[in-house]
């Protein structure tokens, strides 16, 4: 027996060197076991849309970017999370942070270190440090050390304080990989496989300083934030974006389902979806100003960014922008013959998708058309990362109010821009905010005229603007760090002023607001539950825990 069982052995082992060429799939160029980082690279950029836009969903109405049209939205009123569910709504971060980008970006990172090919190396790097971030920044504690460790089906969750010393980490690999010079010429062509900076490695290092500024701000409760880590928070955003030239901006191509922008009408995915109080008063003066009747106080940036109903020449004060109380929805939704319905977010008097499952350009509104571009990271953004740790570190500071009117003119100007990559649409609508109606703006009700008279709540509101629509999970940590409702230590109110909480939040948070998101059902509630019994995930009330940023 024990011969025979050889001579099996043996037979098996010569019919598989005998049928080598046959199997070797590696000799069909068609078909490459080992493809090049450039070929895996624009994928990887590609994915990044998706799980940011798919969670947007549900964090826009956290944040009140946006809520649901109708009463209760499960949502808004913060009552999402008895436990998850297999739908995986919230899970999306979380799947392309170790599924969608995760092995993919350490074989980049792996090939790249054989063939020399340093800048997808460090760029590699780059993009796990953001995934990362925003992973813990939405889910809290989470799988880090652990990470993608081959033969087992559980994972060690770390705390948040060690997943950011994780991300500073990477940022430090990605760059000391995108300032080598040498490079491999025959095999690293950066700008074969990046669409967003055409391989231009100035661009990602400044993008990697951003990563480092966001993540230093994470500290911004800690008792020595002000006076250590406020510093290395302007270090790095005067390392990053030097213009909105340098904006980290995805395209859309926008010729079929999958690569087209997931808020357009093609996709039909934001039917439901209306603008809240919170927007709407900041832009049409309420909030900011003081007075949304005076025409002057009304911000230009309005009328590209949101949509007016069809009562326009009601005498509507603010020009017909009308909005919903988030959980409340809207009250007129089910009148389809209302002209004080509240519009959706395609455009002025829209009710209703004008063309799903149609591609045509011209639709849509703002960040919400077919082909039009998604944010990752802006240079507006960062100008008000600097002017909070500035004004932080020293009340009155000029360099908060220097960083304050950069912040609020670079998000005019992103609005303005004509040229955006791969032939993606304008943001603006007919045609863009011209000099006059910006110097007005900035020479209005407003924007505060001296160094003197800024606060905290000036800056984080103006920022709120500039990210709304694109930069929901930074707004939500900005959210959480002020803990919704915090005070502003110099005008004793809100710092989010205007920030509504449901009088219908759900009874079984106890008055809390949601400050995390559960870990995906489909994989950790599935695979790895002893892990979440251990720091409390599957606790009914784990949503509400705060997060380690928003703690002192």
């Amino acid at each position: 027996m024990r011969y025979l069982k050889y001579l099996i052995i043996f037979s098996v082992v010569t019919g598989m060197m005998s049928c080598k060429k046959y199997l070797d799939i590696n000799s069909d160029p068609d078909t490459p076991q080992t493809p090049d980082p450039s070929s895996i690279m624009p994928a990887m950029l590609s994915a990044i849309p998706r799980g940011i836009q798919f969670d947007a969903r549900y964090i826009g109405k956290f944040i009140q970017n946006w809520s649901g049209n109708t009463s209760g939205d499960v949502w808004d009123i913060h009552s999402h999370q008895g436990f998850p569910g297999i739908l995986d709504n919230g899970g999306d971060i979380w799947r392309q942070t170790y599924f969608g980008l995760g092995l993919n970006l350490n074989y980049i990172i792996n090939e790249g270190i054989k063939k020399g090919q340093w800048d997808y190396v460090g760029a590699a790097y780059a993009l796990k440090a953001y995934m990362f971030q925003n992973c813990t920044d939405v889910y809290g504690d989470m799988i880090y050390s652990e990470a993608f460790k081959e033969n087992t089906s559980t994972f060690k969750y770390d705390e948040q304080q060690i997943v950011y010393r994780g991300v500073d980490s990477l940022c430090r690999l990605a760059l000391s990989n995108l300032i080598r010079d040498d490079l491999n010429p025959a095999s690293s062509i950066l700008a074969k496989g990046d669409f967003v900076y055409d391989g231009d490695r100035a661009k990602w290092i400044r993008f990697v300083n951003g990563i480092l500024a966001r993540n230093f701000m994470r500290y911004s409760n800690k008792p020595n934030f002000n006076t250590t880590f406020a510093d290395s928070v302007i270090y790095y955003v005067d390392r990053s974006f030097a213009s909105g030239t340098d904006d980290f901006l995805i395209p859309f191509d926008a010729s079929k389902n999958d690569d087209a922008n997931f808020f357009g009408p093609f996709r039909n995915n934001m039917a439901t979806f209306r603008q809240t109080h919170m927007i709407v008063r900041l832009l049409d003066g309420t909030t900011l100003a003081g007075s949304n009747v005076p025409f002057a106080n009304r911000d230009p940036r309005i009328k590209h960014m949101l949509s007016a109903s069809q009562d326009t020449m009601t005498g509507v004060v603010n020009g017909g922008y009308r909005s919903v109380e988030p959980g409340q929805g809207d009250p007129q939704n089910a009148n389809t013959t209302s002209r004080t319905r509240v519009a959706n977010l395609w455009g002025d008097s829209l009710y209703a998708n004008p063309s799903a499952s149609v591609f045509s350009p011209g639709r849509g509104k703002y960040l919400f058309k077919d082909k039009t571009v998604s944010p990752v990271m802006s240079y507006s953004e960062l100008q008000f990362l600097k002017a909070e740790a500035a004004l932080k570190k020293s009340p009155a500071s000029a360099v908060a109010y220097t960083a304050y009117l950069n912040g609020i003119g670079a998000h005019f100007d992103f609005i303005n821009r004509g040229i955006y990559p791969r032939g993606n649409v304008q943001l603006y609508n007919l045609n863009p905010i011209s000099a006059a109606e910006k110097t007005g703006y900035l020479a209005g009700n407003n924007v505060k005229k001296t160094a003197a008279a800024l606060t905290l709540t000036d800056i984080m509101l103006q920022k709120y603007i500039a990210m709304w629509g694109w930069g929901f999970v930074e707004t939500w940590v900005d959210l959480r760090r002020y803990n919704y409702t915090g005070t502003d230590p110099v005008t004793t109110q809100p710092v989010y002023k205007g920030f509504i909480v449901p009088t219908n939040l759900i009874a079984s948070n106890n008055g809390q607001l949601t400050t995390r998101i559960r870990p995906r059902y489909n994989s950790e509630y599935v695979w790895n539950r002893e892990e979440l019994d251990r720091i409390g995930a599957t606790s009914p009330t784990y949503h509400v825990k705060p997060m380690w940023f928003s703690l002192p």
